[in-house]
């Protein structure tokens, strides 16, 4: 994911309860619903690759050994031949086996589900700067607004599927220091702002 360039944060109307700080909050939450959705998805995507390079091995290896055990029947075949046959077959089983139990296909999905909730927050987010600075003001109390935001992400953090802590590091290493990606969490600049998560 290549870094982005986001336009500068437009100061609000003097008297707007949505100052600066707020929308920089709004932007840093963005960006870490963007680099979570990418990363939901990327894993999504490795994981349907691994779902098909066991699988194909499964399909063929499944599909050779029925067809040597009916050639056998036919006639008695060589010793090597029953062999080899027998030794597909449990490398079959095992990859078959191996597919059921590490569920590539199941967590993809999960993970690409997770994704698409991560981006549908960051379009909104978007959006809402985007707006600025008429429409959220007419949103009312930024408050309110990031309260509900950030309970939506608790929620889908919590719902979402693990990533593990290496996905992570390789994302905060990739995007340090680029403009618009994962930046560091925002300070409140006084008691009246409003604190970030």
């Amino acid at each position: 994911m290549a870094p982005k360039q986001d336009a500068p944060v437009r100061e609000p109307a003097d008297s707007s309860p949505w100052t600066s700080t707020v929308l920089r909050l709004l932007e840093d939450w963005g960006h870490r619903a963007e680099v979570a959705a990418a990363l939901h998805y990327r894993i999504a995507a490795r994981l349907s690759r691994f779902n098909v390079l066991l699988g194909v091995p499964v399909v063929i290896f499944s599909t050779f050994v029925g067809t040597a055990v009916f050639a056998t029947l036919q006639k008695t075949g060589q010793v090597p031949f029953k062999i080899l046959v027998g030794m597909v077959s449990v490398a079959a089983a095992l990859l078959a086996s191996l597919q059921t139990f590490l569920r590539f296909a199941e967590r993809a999905e999960k993970h690409r589900v997770a994704g698409t909730h991560w981006a549908a927050i960051r379009r909104e987010i978007s959006e809402m700067i985007a707006l600025h600075p008429t429409y959220p003001e007419s949103r009312g109390d930024p408050k309110t607004y990031l309260d509900h935001l950030r309970d939506r992400f608790d929620k889908l953090a919590a719902e979402s599927p693990e990533m593990g802590e290496s996905a992570w590091a390789r994302a905060r290493r990739k995007h340090q220091g680029a403009p618009g990606t994962l930046p560091q969490p925002v300070e409140p600049a006084g008691p009246s702002e409003v604190s970030p998560v």
